[in-house]
């Protein structure tokens, strides 16, 4: 009966220290994601993903605009953060203890139209853009495009402060030109908003100016001491997701719909190929942000911290 009573007694103590153990193992990570295409490159996985690996569960928070993504990233809320790289790098700088793990947006910005005629470069001359973002990526890239070209009457520029706006002017005034995102762009060719419309590829743009395929303009983010392996498990999860939202856009586009991003599904299925979804680790992406930030650097080195970030500003994964 002593015998017994002692086995029984080490069984619980066993089973409760193993309890313990797991209990103590369970982690939950927190991570935002604003509204637009980079909410769609983790879409499937937001769908689909019920953990990231053994007792590692999430919540995702997507959200509008960059003031959540700035206080995210001052309080240290979240432990992933999808975020634009410039902004992320600037943080960063300030002494955040945050790194570039990937990017995963390369480009969504397009110029439009109502006119119904072909939209280039050269055809801005003496014209006046509608442009949101100012001092911010959308502006940037613009005008490092623009500066590329030589003018008779330089193009200027008409600031709002949201690319909701710049839409909602264009529906407005079809005779417009306004800079627009995915997945604006797509609102505004719906037949009942702009039936004549044009646009040009700010991506194209960018890659003969550079000859680069686009640059990098939204990436992830992960806190410096989240552990690697969870890290890692996570990227090759997002990585699956966004060749997911490559080759299954109208499924994609359904998935966005049931998750209620707010978009018809109309929108979506054109919005999907043009925003420039792809994958690229943070070691990989390095050629492509020093040369985009670079260019940030040559019109305000303060938006992205003063100067090019250094080797620790890139997440490296296990061997």
């Amino acid at each position: 009966m002593k015998k017994i009573t002692i086995l029984m007694l080490s069984l619980f103590i066993f089973t409760s220290l193993v309890g313990c153990k797991n209990n103590e193992e369970k982690k939950e990570l927190r991570i935002i994601v604003p509204l637009g295409s980079p909410a769609l490159a983790q879409t499937y996985n937001e769908s689909t993903l019920e953990s990231i690996g053994d007792n590692i569960s999430y919540t995702i928070d997507v959200i509008v605009g960059s003031d959540p993504l700035v206080a995210a990233f001052g309080s240290g809320s979240h432990d992933i953060i999808y975020a634009p790289t410039n902004l992320g790098a600037k943080l960063i700088s300030s002494g955040l203890d945050y790194k570039f793990a990937a990017t995963v947006v390369f480009g969504n910005l397009y110029l439009a139209t109502g006119t119904g005629i072909e939209l280039t470069m050269e055809s801005l001359d003496g014209k006046n853009i509608t442009v949101f973002g100012q001092n911010a990526t959308p502006e940037i890239i613009l005008n490092t495009i623009i500066n590329e070209y030589v003018y008779d009457v330089q193009p200027t520029f008409t600031y709002v402060d949201s690319a909701s706006q710049a839409l909602a002017d264009l529906i407005t005034d079809n005779n417009k030109i306004v800079l627009l995102a995915e997945p604006m762009l797509s609102v505004a060719s719906l037949p009942t908003n702009v039936a004549n419309i044009t646009s040009l590829s700010l991506q194209d743009e960018w890659g003969k100016m550079t000859e680069s395929t686009s640059y990098p303009q939204a990436g992830i983010f992960v806190k410096s001491s989240l552990d690697k392996d969870i890290v890692d498990s996570y990227l090759s999860k997002i990585e699956e997701s966004v060749n997911y939202a490559s080759t299954n856009t109208d499924e994609l586009a359904q998935l966005a719909v049931d998750l209620e991003y707010g978009f018809p599904l109309q929108v979506l299925k054109g919005a999907i190929p043009r925003s420039g979804l792809m994958f690229m680790s943070a070691l990989d992406s390095k050629t492509a942000i020093e040369l985009y930030f670079t260019e940030i650097m040559e019109i305000n080195s303060n938006l992205i911290g003063g100067s090019l970030p250094d080797t620790n500003f890139y997440y490296q994964p296990n061997d």
